[in-house]
């Protein structure tokens, strides 16, 4: 994200020097000073000579800062709960979480300027409560037709155990491990280690990180490395859209990736046992703090639907989900694997999917442009890589 100027204000001593210590050594080309009295950081922005990026501070404070707190570019109000703060123009983050998920708010914001990196990059997650969903077949096509559309797409595979190998082929499947390793002991490499473990896959038009062999990666993933991996990932400004496509489940790196994507399409089957646990687990969830935040992402969406409305008794937020997706007879069957990224009304409820999700070209002319391959090309890719 290049040199920045941050400066941190909060009256407790601790929590500043803490905060500004971990920001330092997560972003080490950065300069970051803390201030725990109001009247020291007035004079910082009033007198001092450097140009601030952003001002990350307690509300209070930059109120009795005044007007001087207009000099620094973009500021973030350290709140303990939403709407605290009382200002319209500044963004919000909740003071008291865990540092790396600070971090990831300090850089999103820090890199959300005209001109900067991760501006405008998307993370839409394809949740489901039950396995059977379909999710990594919409994920998949979500993906291919958000690049015909010119989105520059990147497919983060979080499924404890993964078979997405048919279609990619048989890469490095220690790769998750080592960027994550890399990224907490030597942030300072981890653009030239992204490069080199990244992949593409050319019909889906997507990047990709290829996914472990083995669950016990993501057996142990916390919503603090979740937190920071997709931050790199989004801040990188090479993406406009994140598809992230995890397992069922209820831990807490599942709620914390809900919480992290701009939006969550929550897959459910007209099976009355899967909407019951889809129902339950969105009530536990609904339970716990930041709720409203949760459901304002959430988009229920019915797949392998032979009807517009559910045959089982739907228990979900709204009247019914909030669009269908046709089921395919001929996926039951499916030995080639580009098989399932064809089928017209899939694709076309793909489409009508996007435009809900706002997910639109980047540019007029980038529909025009849709290619045209057949499912032999992409299976000869399927057979060739790795």
């Amino acid at each position: 994200m290049g040199t920045k100027m941050v400066v941190i204000a909060a009256r407790e001593m601790e929590y500043a020097a803490k905060l500004a210590e971990f920001v330092r050594e997560q972003e080490p080309g950065w300069e970051v000073a803390a201030f725990t009295f109001a009247g020291a950081l007035r004079m910082e922005l009033l007198e001092g000579n450097r140009s601030i990026d952003l001002l990350v501070a307690e509300p209070s404070m930059m109120r009795e800062a005044g007007a001087s707190c207009e000099r620094a570019r973009k500021t973030l109000a350290l709140v303990e709960s939403a709407g605290a703060c009382g200002h319209d123009g500044w963004t919000e983050v909740n003071q008291y979480q865990s540092l790396p998920m600070l971090l990831a708010a300090i850089r999103r914001t820090a890199a959300n300027q005209p001109g900067e990196t991760g501006e405008g990059c998307r993370i839409v997650t394809v949740f489901s409560a039950s396995g059977g969903t379909g999710k990594t077949t919409l994920a998949l096509n979500l993906l291919r037709q958000a690049g015909e559309r010119g989105l520059r797409t990147f497919y983060l595979n979080l499924e404890a155990l993964n078979a997405t190998s048919v279609l990619f082929g048989h890469g490095e499947p220690d790769s998750l491990s080592r960027l994550l390793y890399g990224l907490r002991a030597h942030p300072e490499q981890w653009e030239s280690s992204f490069n080199r473990l990244c992949r593409h896959q050319p019909y889906l038009r997507t990047d990709y990180i290829d996914a472990p062999d083995h669950p016990g990666e993501r057996l142990a993933m916390t919503s603090d490395v979740l937190s920071e991996l997709i931050d790199r990932i989004r801040s990188s400004g090479r993406y406009d859209l994140i598809v992230v496509d995890p397992d069922q489940g209820a831990g807490d790196w599942h709620r914390g990736l809900l919480l992290l994507s701009d939006r969550v399409v929550w897959l459910a089957i007209d099976d009355v046992q899967g909407l019951k646990k889809a129902d339950r687990l969105f009530r536990y969830w609904e339970e716990q703090s930041d709720s409203e935040a949760l459901a304002d992402k959430l988009l229920f969406v019915m797949n392998k639907a032979q009807g517009q409305r559910p045959l089982n008794r739907w228990s979900l937020p709204g009247d019914g989900p909030g669009m269908s997706l046709p089921y395919v007879p001929q996926w039951k069957t499916v030995e080639q694997p580009g098989r399932l990224l064809g089928a017209p009304s899939f694709c076309g409820a793909v489409d009508e999917l996007l435009e809900l999700l706002e997910l639109r070209e980047r540019s007029p002319s980038a529909r025009r442009r849709k290619e045209v391959e057949s499912h032999g090309s992409f299976r000869a890719h399927v057979r060739g890589a790795g």
